[in-house]
């Protein structure tokens, strides 16, 4: 059993974009990533997808809709749902989706 600290992947991870997985449970993963600007739209047809904000704020917006998080607030991207996630300035989030998500989408 390992210790995960959040803080330390804040620290590591310098390229946005590029998520890193830090654990697997069952067929999940927990993936955490960089965001810095805006990331284009893309659907995950089969997945669903949580982000919770550990650091700066972002927005994740649909073709309906727009949320704003802060630290420690997080949004579920229901399966088929067209999204991007953007930010005016760097933040980290996590991914918790499962294994088989293709971080960059579909489309």
């Amino acid at each position: 059993m390992n210790k995960i600290t959040f803080k330390d992947f804040i620290e590591k991870i310098k390229e946005p974009w590029q998520p890193k997985d830090i654990a697997y449970i069952n067929d999940t993963a927990l993936r955490v990533a960089r965001i810095d600007g805006t990331y284009h739209w893309h659907t995950h047809r089969d997945e669903d997808e949580f982000f919770l904000v550990l650091k700066g704020k972002i927005s994740i917006d649909t073709e309906e809709t727009s949320v704003e998080l802060a630290e420690n607030e997080g949004c579920l991207v229901k399966r088929g749902t067209r999204h991007r996630s953007r930010s005016d300035g760097p933040a980290w989030i996590l991914l918790i989706e499962p294994i088989k998500t293709k971080t960059k989408g579909e489309e």
